[in-house]
């Protein structure tokens, strides 16, 4: 069963990005950035589950998350 996601904003600070690409030909005009990901997280406070997530997704993409290979090794960094 597909559940519908609802669209969300979000605010990109001016003085977190930088821009990398930008097209002027066609239709569709494009640009492409680079963002602060700390400046992002200040500014967009996850409000639902599906930004918790996404959110989640965008810290193991990269990589500020711990991997475990094994239940100990998971207890023990739980406990130091």
């Amino acid at each position: 069963m597909r559940t519908k996601t609802k669209p969300a904003v979000v605010a990109f600070p001016l003085t977190s990005i930088r821009t990398l690409y930008r097209s002027k030909h066609g239709r569709r005009k494009t640009i492409v950035f680079e963002a602060d990901v700390k400046a992002l997280k200040k500014v967009n406070e996850p409000n639902t589950i599906d930004e918790m997530v996404a959110e989640a997704k965008l810290e193991y993409t990269l990589g500020l998350t711990k991997t475990f290979t094994s239940a100990k090794a998971l207890v023990k960094e739980l406990r130091s």
